[in-house]
Protein backbone atom coordinates (compact mmCIF):
# COMPACT_ATOMS: atom_id res chain seq x y z
CA UNK A 1 0.00 0.00 0.00
CA UNK A 2 1.44 3.39 -0.74
CA UNK A 3 0.53 6.79 0.87
CA UNK A 4 0.94 9.97 -0.28
CA UNK A 5 2.82 12.64 1.56
CA UNK A 6 3.17 16.73 0.74
CA UNK A 7 6.77 18.27 0.46
CA UNK A 8 5.32 20.34 3.71
CA UNK A 9 5.71 16.82 5.57
CA UNK A 10 8.92 15.58 4.16
CA UNK A 11 10.32 18.74 4.82
CA UNK A 12 9.27 18.40 8.48
CA UNK A 13 10.24 14.79 8.48
CA UNK A 14 13.51 15.64 7.31
CA UNK A 15 14.18 18.75 9.04
CA UNK A 16 14.94 20.55 6.29
CA UNK A 17 13.08 24.00 4.51
CA UNK A 18 10.16 23.72 2.66
CA UNK A 19 12.05 25.07 -0.33
CA UNK A 20 14.27 22.02 -0.12
CA UNK A 21 11.63 19.40 0.14
CA UNK A 22 10.69 21.27 -3.28
CA UNK A 23 13.80 21.30 -4.82
CA UNK A 24 14.17 16.85 -4.06
CA UNK A 25 10.95 16.65 -5.57
CA UNK A 26 12.03 18.77 -8.72
CA UNK A 27 15.48 17.09 -9.00
CA UNK A 28 14.00 13.67 -8.50
CA UNK A 29 15.04 12.52 -5.33
CA UNK A 30 11.49 11.75 -3.91
CA UNK A 31 8.58 9.67 -6.31
CA UNK A 32 6.61 13.00 -6.77
CA UNK A 33 4.86 14.28 -9.57
CA UNK A 34 3.37 18.29 -9.74
CA UNK A 35 -0.70 18.19 -9.08
CA UNK A 36 -2.26 21.91 -9.53
CA UNK A 37 1.00 23.55 -8.86
CA UNK A 38 1.33 21.24 -5.64
CA UNK A 39 4.24 18.17 -5.22
CA UNK A 40 2.58 15.41 -4.20
CA UNK A 41 4.88 12.65 -2.77
CA UNK A 42 3.86 8.69 -3.25
CA UNK A 43 5.63 7.15 -0.85
CA UNK A 44 5.17 2.69 -1.10
CA UNK A 45 5.39 2.16 2.76
CA UNK A 46 4.64 -1.70 3.80
CA UNK A 47 1.52 -1.11 5.84
CA UNK A 48 -0.36 -4.02 4.80
CA UNK A 49 0.16 -5.60 8.55
CA UNK A 50 -2.03 -2.29 10.07
CA UNK A 51 -5.84 -1.98 10.05
CA UNK A 52 -7.26 0.95 7.67
CA UNK A 53 -8.29 3.18 10.48
CA UNK A 54 -4.24 2.81 11.91
CA UNK A 55 -3.28 4.12 8.52
CA UNK A 56 -5.79 7.25 8.26
CA UNK A 57 -5.09 8.10 12.40
CA UNK A 58 -1.18 7.77 10.82
CA UNK A 59 -1.55 10.26 8.12
CA UNK A 60 -3.99 12.30 10.08
CA UNK A 61 -0.83 12.44 12.97
CA UNK A 62 1.76 12.58 10.02
CA UNK A 63 -0.63 15.99 8.29
CA UNK A 64 -1.08 17.63 12.21
CA UNK A 65 2.90 17.51 12.63
CA UNK A 66 2.09 15.12 15.92
CA UNK A 67 5.12 12.87 14.75
CA UNK A 68 7.99 14.39 15.13
CA UNK A 69 11.70 13.08 14.70
CA UNK A 70 14.17 13.33 17.69
CA UNK A 71 18.05 12.94 17.60
CA UNK A 72 18.65 9.95 16.71
CA UNK A 73 17.57 8.60 13.06
CA UNK A 74 14.95 5.95 12.77
CA UNK A 75 13.58 7.77 16.26
CA UNK A 76 10.32 9.66 16.43
CA UNK A 77 8.25 11.07 19.51
CA UNK A 78 4.53 10.90 19.02
CA UNK A 79 2.03 13.12 20.34
CA UNK A 80 -1.00 11.00 22.06
CA UNK A 81 -4.42 11.83 19.91
CA UNK A 82 -5.51 13.91 23.03
CA UNK A 83 -2.58 15.70 22.99
CA UNK A 84 -1.46 15.21 26.61
CA UNK A 85 0.70 12.29 26.23
CA UNK A 86 4.30 11.59 24.40
CA UNK A 87 5.70 8.42 23.29
CA UNK A 88 8.56 7.43 22.22
CA UNK A 89 8.17 5.16 18.89
CA UNK A 90 10.52 3.44 16.08
CA UNK A 91 10.17 0.89 13.51
CA UNK A 92 10.11 -1.99 16.02
CA UNK A 93 8.07 -0.58 18.42
CA UNK A 94 6.56 2.30 20.59
CA UNK A 95 6.18 2.95 24.48
CA UNK A 96 2.32 3.28 23.72
CA UNK A 97 0.16 1.07 25.77
CA UNK A 98 -0.53 -0.91 22.71
CA UNK A 99 3.18 -1.09 22.03
CA UNK A 100 3.69 -2.12 25.62
CA UNK A 101 1.53 -5.01 24.81
CA UNK A 102 3.44 -6.04 21.51
CA UNK A 103 0.65 -4.97 19.28
CA UNK A 104 0.79 -2.61 15.80
CA UNK A 105 0.12 1.31 16.90
CA UNK A 106 -0.62 4.16 14.74
CA UNK A 107 2.50 5.51 15.81
CA UNK A 108 4.63 2.93 14.33
CA UNK A 109 2.40 2.87 10.91
CA UNK A 110 3.22 7.05 10.75
CA UNK A 111 7.18 5.74 11.57
CA UNK A 112 6.89 3.15 8.78
CA UNK A 113 5.69 5.95 5.98
CA UNK A 114 8.10 8.68 7.37
CA UNK A 115 10.77 5.72 7.36
CA UNK A 116 10.06 4.98 3.59
CA UNK A 117 10.40 9.04 2.34
CA UNK A 118 13.56 9.29 4.28
CA UNK A 119 15.02 6.45 2.77
CA UNK A 120 13.81 7.74 -0.66
CA UNK A 121 15.20 11.17 -0.24
CA UNK A 122 18.61 10.10 1.02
Amino acid sequence: MATTLTTREIAQAHRVSLRTAQRWAQAGKLNAVKISGRWVITVPAQLDDYKPHQVTSARDAIEQGAILPTSRPGMYTAVSSDGTTTYLTHAAGCTCRAGQLGRRCWHRAAVAILTAAVQRAA
